[in-house]
């Protein structure tokens, strides 16, 4: 199926293997993530055609669970934080960033909440929304985007220069109906990808947000076609025509990502 607009919320590219670029897909409109140092630079460089650019560090850290995790911890905040916030100034969002508990051996979950408390705090100082990884703690999760858009959100009275500071994106979104009522109410936005439409809680989740709140991703290198399924299985669980679901995804792709 061809469709006239598209756009992927989230996608990652290895800059090292593609230095030409050629993994990155053509056609659609995409944010690249990079969420780990070694990336960052590759993603500022690139020029070849227009893409939104999101800088963090994911929760995962790379680390192996031998390491030294008091070493690890201060060179996050002595030296790669500093590092992002230079980045995040030509940003179009910070992230991914968030909490993921699989990672709790080698992550420590008071290192990835900190770390996910000053990158949201990188995001409100700088006015960019977020990009959200959560896995396995919704509640924490919660807890920490409710404390950050009640500082930067609409709900704390910014200034109208600011009107969209404190918008979120839950990527590879599953979390249950009654979470994604709250988090829209808090300006949460939610991208799904096939894994996600594919299973039982994504789907559920991919019904119940708001036409105006729902995006695709690929979550990985970015391709037309695989959008273009991303785009048809999200019409189908949300029965409408894959047409009018694409256009939706674009303009909420559009407007989450503007300045």
């Amino acid at each position: 199926m061809k469709f006239r607009r598209l756009a992927d919320a989230h996608c990652h590219a290895d800059f090292s293997e593609y230095a030409d670029f050629s993994g990155l897909a053509f056609g659609l409109d995409l944010c690249v993530d990079a969420c780990f140092p070694g990336d960052w630079e590759g993603l500022k460089k690139f020029d070849a055609f227009p893409i939104k650019k999101a800088y963090g560090i994911h929760p995962d850290l790379r680390i192996s669970e031998f390491e030294d995790i008091a070493f690890v911890e201060s060179e996050i905040f002595g030296a790669f934080l500093p590092k992002l916030s230079e980045y995040i100034e030509s940003a179009d969002a910070v992230g991914e960033t968030g909490l993921d508990r699989n990672l709790e051996r080698r992550v420590p979950m008071y290192l990835q909440k900190r770390l996910f408390d000053a990158q949201l705090e990188l995001a409100g100082k700088f006015g960019l929304p977020a990009i959200i990884h959560c896995a396995g703690e919704w509640g924490a999760v919660f807890d920490a985007l409710k404390a950050w858009t009640e500082k930067y959100g609409t709900a704390a009275g910014e200034r109208r220069d600011r009107k969209k500071t404190g918008r979120f994106l839950l990527h590879a979104a599953k979390c249950s109906r009654e979470m994604v009522e709250i988090f829209e109410s808090m300006g949460g936005y939610f991208s799904f990808g096939l894994r996600e439409l594919g299973c039982a809680r994504g789907a559920e989740c991919a019904r119940a947000a708001s036409a105006g709140r729902v995006m695709v991703e690929s979550d990985s290198e970015s391709s037309k076609a695989k959008i273009e399924d991303t785009v048809s299985k999200l019409a189908e669980i949300r029965n409408v025509e894959a047409d009018e679901m694409s256009e939706t995804v674009f303009a909420n792709f559009t407007e989450f990502y503007s300045k």
